[in-house]
This record gives C-alpha cells, sequence and structure tokens, in this order.
C-alpha cells in the first residue's frame, strides 16, 4: 500500500519529469542559427538531426541538453524519495514530455538522449556496455548514410533490453528500462518513416 506521502512525491516527480520533457532545447538552438528543425532534415528535434543538419557544435548542445532531462528527472525522483522502479513514471514522463511539447505545437524528437541518461542513472553498468556496442553498430551504419543515429541506438537499446531483463539488477527497474526502450525505439522508427514518406516525390 501506498502512503500519502508517497503518492503526493510520485505525482510531484511524474509533474517535474514532464515539465523537464517539454523544454524544447532542440528547436532552441535550431531556431538561435535560423533554422526551423521540424522542416529541416528528418523534420524531428532531436541531437541527431540537428548534428546533421544545424551543426555538430549545436548537436553535441542538444544531446547535453536532452541528457540532463532524462538524468535530472531521475535524480529528483531520488531525491523525492522514490528509488528503483519507483523512479519509472519520471523517466516515462521526461519522455513524453520530450515528444510532446506544448511549446512546439507538441511536436518534439524521439527521446533517445534523455532515455540514455535515464538508462545510465539507473542501469548504469549495463548502460554502458549498451553504449560501447551501440558505437560500433554507429561507425558501421555510417558508412550507409542511412539514420545511423537511430540505428545505433535502436541496437543499443535492443543490447539494453536484452541485458536488462536478464540481469541481476531489480526486476521492476530492468523491465521497466527495457519497455521504455522498446516505446522509445518503435516511436523512433516510426517517426523516421513519416518523414521518409513525407518526402518521397508524389
Amino acid at each position: 500500500m501506498i502512503s500519502l506521502d508517497t503518492l503526493l512525491n510520485l505525482l510531484i516527480a511524474i509533474l517535474i519529469g514532464y515539465l523537464l520533457g517539454t523544454i524544447p532545447v532542440a528547436a532552441l538552438v535550431s531556431r538561435y542559427r535560423g533554422v526551423d528543425i521540424f522542416t529541416t532534415g528528418t523534420g524531428l528535434a532531436g541531437a541527431g538531426n540537428v548534428f546533421h543538419n544545424v551543426g555538430h557544435k549545436e548537436g553535441l548542445v542538444v544531446f547535453v541538453g536532452d541528457f540532463a532531462k532524462g538524468g535530472l528527472a531521475i535524480i529528483i525522483a531520488y531525491r523525492l524519495g522514490l528509488v528503483d522502479h519507483m523512479a519509472l513514471p519520471a523517466a516515462v514522463a521526461v519522455v513524453l514530455g520530450h515528444w510532446h511539447s506544448p511549446f512546439t505545437g507538441f511536436r518534439g524528437g524521439d527521446g533517445l538522449s534523455s532515455l540514455s541518461a535515464v538508462s545510465l542513472v539507473l542501469l548504469p553498468a549495463i548502460t554502458l556496455l549498451s553504449v560501447a556496442f551501440a558505437t560500433i553498430v554507429f561507425i558501421v551504419a555510417r558508412r550507409t548514410d542511412y539514420h545511423p543515429t537511430l540505428w545505433s541506438s535502436a541496437a543499443g537499446y535492443g543490447f539494453l533490453f536484452w541485458r536488462a531483463s536478464t540481469s541481476d539488477a531489480s526486476l521492476g527497474v530492468a523491465l521497466g528500462v527495457a519497455t521504455l526502450s522498446l516505446l522509445v525505439i518503435g516511436h523512433a522508427v516510426l517517426g523516421h518513416r513519416r518523414q521518409d514518406a513525407s518526402s518521397l516525390p508524389e
């Protein structure tokens, strides 16, 4: 049975997580450079699109900003006493906020950078292994020039899903992070497919 204090802290963590997620870092950075990120490249407000179509430094800034959103959401949840699987709702909230920011007409990015931070805080060892695997895939996929950031992220989180579900970590945390990673990857793939279809000549 969840106590009233815990429930209140959970609601606060979810609200803070969502508000952090809605900060449109990619849109702000791109607009500063005179670029509408929603009509550029993949049309998604994420670090990968900014990196490839606005600038490398700008893409790095966006990655750090989106990464910080995810990390802060979990750290704040921890400070509120929500440890392990109790922090997962805050993780979901930050991703949802990133997907549907009211500051950009409820448009957003994939949420991969924010999820990276969530994964790192909740499952540090497994996440580091996943990053190493994703880096290898990125190097290979870059030769094809076909969404290397997306596919390397998908590979990394696919590895995380497999490893987390068979690890000795808290089962609730492992399954929660693995499930959220699948949702983020699915959202990213659908977003890229929609953008590719809209760019085809009629």
